[in-house]
C-alpha cells in the first residue's frame, strides 16, 4: 500500500469513527468531502449531488469543495451522470479532442480547458432503496492516471460512508415528518399547526402582512360512526382532509385540532379573503359529498374564521373567535355561496 492509499484509508477511519456524531443530511455530506480533501494534493474537487426521475436536466450538489471549484462559473452535472450503477472512470484528453465527451457527463468547464486543473474523473454511484431517487459522488484528480494508480477501494468506501449518511438523513427526515402529521388524516398534528402559527405571527411582525385562521368543525359527526362504523368514519375523516387541501392555498397550512375539528393557518389573508375562503370552503362541501368506498356523503361542517389584531393575537383568543362565529353549512343558502 503506497503512502497515498494509506492517507486515504486513514480518513476513511477516522470518518468511520465520527459517524455516529455527523450532522444530519447536508452538513453531514460537506463535512464529508472536507474530511477527503486533506488525504491527497492531487484530488482537486468532491462533489456530491442527488436526482429524482422527474428532476430538472441539470443538477445541482448538494455539497461541493476543493480548490478547483473556482475554474466553473457554475457546478452542475447532467442528469446522465446519474444513469451509471457501477464506478466510472473518466479522463480528459483535450489534445484528442474528447474534452466534449468529458464536459458533457462529469466536467462543466463550459469549453474552458486552459483554466481545467482537472485531469480525470471518478463517479461513485450512491444507492438508495426509493427506486426513483439517484446519488453520485464525483471525484476529480489532477492526473490521468490517479485513480488506476490508487485503486477504486477507498472511493467506493466513501461512497458507502455517503450512502449511510443519506440515508440517515433520509430516515430522521420521515420521522420527523410522521411526528409532525397526524397518522389518519395526513393533516399536521396539533402541536404541529400551533408551531406554524407562531411563525406566521412572527412574520407578520416582520413584514406586517394580514393573517387569519379558519376554524372547521364537522357537525353531528357521531351519527356516522354510529350508522356506518368507526372503519368508515375514520375513512370519511381521511377523504374529507384530502379534499380541504384542494380548498386551501399553497401557502396555507392545515392542522387536526380535535377528533373532528380543523385548524388552518391562513398568511396574507385578511378577513375579507378570510370570509370568502370559508364560503368556499363550505360552498365545495355543500356541493360535493364525500366519497369514500360505496357511500356518497355530504358532510355538514360549521366554519369560522377569525383575523390576528383585529379579532385578538393568541391562538386560543382567535380560536375562541372563531368558534362564536361559526357558520354552519346547513343554514346557508344557495345564494349565499
Amino acid at each position: 500500500m503506497n503512502d497515498e492509499q494509506l492517507a486515504l484509508v486513514g480518513v476513511l477511519h477516522q470518518l468511520l469513527q465520527t459517524l455516529p456524531q455527523a450532522y444530519s443530511g447536508r452538513d453531514s455530506v460537506k463535512r464529508l468531502c472536507q474530511m477527503i480533501l486533506p488525504a491527497s494534493p492531487h484530488i482537486r474537487l468532491v462533489w456530491v449531488g442527488f436526482c429524482q426521475d422527474d428532476s430538472e436536466a441539470t443538477i445541482k450538489p448538494t455539497a461541493i469543495v476543493g480548490k478547483a471549484l473556482g475554474e466553473s462559473d457554475q457546478w452542475r452535472l447532467t442528469k446522465d451522470c446519474f444513469d451509471y450503477v457501477a464506478p466510472f472512470a473518466q479522463t480528459a484528453d483535450w489534445e484528442a479532442g474528447h474534452d466534449s465527451d468529458f464536459q458533457a457527463l462529469f466536467a462543466p468547464w463550459q469549453a474552458n480547458p486552459e483554466r481545467c486543473s482537472v485531469k480525470a474523473a471518478l463517479a461513485i454511484p450512491l444507492r438508495s432503496e426509493k427506486a426513483r431517487m439517484h446519488g453520485m459522488m464525483v471525484f476529480y484528480a489532477d492526473s490521468q492516471d490517479y485513480f488506476s494508480a490508487t485503486g477504486l477501494a477507498s472511493f467506493q468506501a466513501f461512497g458507502h460512508v455517503c450512502e449511510v449518511i443519506w440515508k440517515q438523513s433520509n430516515l430522521s427526515h420521515l420521522l420527523t415528518r410522521q411526528a409532525q402529521l397526524d397518522s389518519l388524516t395526513g393533516l399536521l398534528t396539533r402541536r404541529r399547526i400551533v408551531h406554524v402559527y407562531e411563525e406566521a405571527v412572527a412574520a407578520t411582525a416582520t413584514d406586517e402582512s394580514p393573517l387569519s385562521i379558519l376554524y372547521c368543525q364537522l357537525d353531528d359527526f357521531h351519527k356516522i360512526n354510529d350508522l356506518y362504523g368507526w372503519a368508515v368514519a375514520d375513512n370519511i375523516l381521511a377523504a374529507f382532509a384530502k379534499d380541504t387541501g384542494g380548498q386551501l392555498r399553497k401557502a396555507d397550512s392545515g392542522g387536526r385540532w380535535n377528533a373532528t375539528e380543523f385548524l388552518y393557518v391562513l398568511p396574507a389573508t385578511d378577513t375579507v379573503d378570510a370570509d370568502n375562503l370559508a364560503a368556499a370552503f363550505i360552498g365545495h362541501f355543500k356541493n360535493h359529498p364525500v366519497n369514500i368506498e360505496n357511500w356518497s356523503i355530504r358532510l355538514a361542517l360549521s366554519v369560522g374564521v377569525a383575523t390576528y389584531g383585529a379579532d385578538g393575537r393568541g391562538l386560543d383568543e382567535l380560536i375562541h373567535y372563531a368558534t362564536q362565529h361559526l357558520v354552519s353549512s346547513n343554514t346557508v343558502a344557495e345564494d349565499e355561496l
